[in-house]
């Protein structure tokens, strides 16, 4: 993933996180669908994203 990717997910998944917790699942589930379609379950940046910024468990 190239840093500006990054980056992007990484602000999304900030905002979805201060969101209400119904919305926040909802909403990172799709930044995590999206970021799986890209970049695939084996990168590293997906899984570091998701270990260390995603809230709520959407896998």
């Amino acid at each position: 993933m190239d840093s500006s990717s990054y980056n992007k997910y990484l602000a999304a998944i900030k905002a979805a996180n201060d969101m209400e917790s119904s919305r926040a699942k909802e909403v990172l589930g799709k930044i995590y669908a999206d970021m799986i379609a890209n970049y695939g379950v084996s990168d590293n940046d997906v899984d570091y994203l998701y270990r260390n910024y995603f809230r709520y468990s959407v896998r």
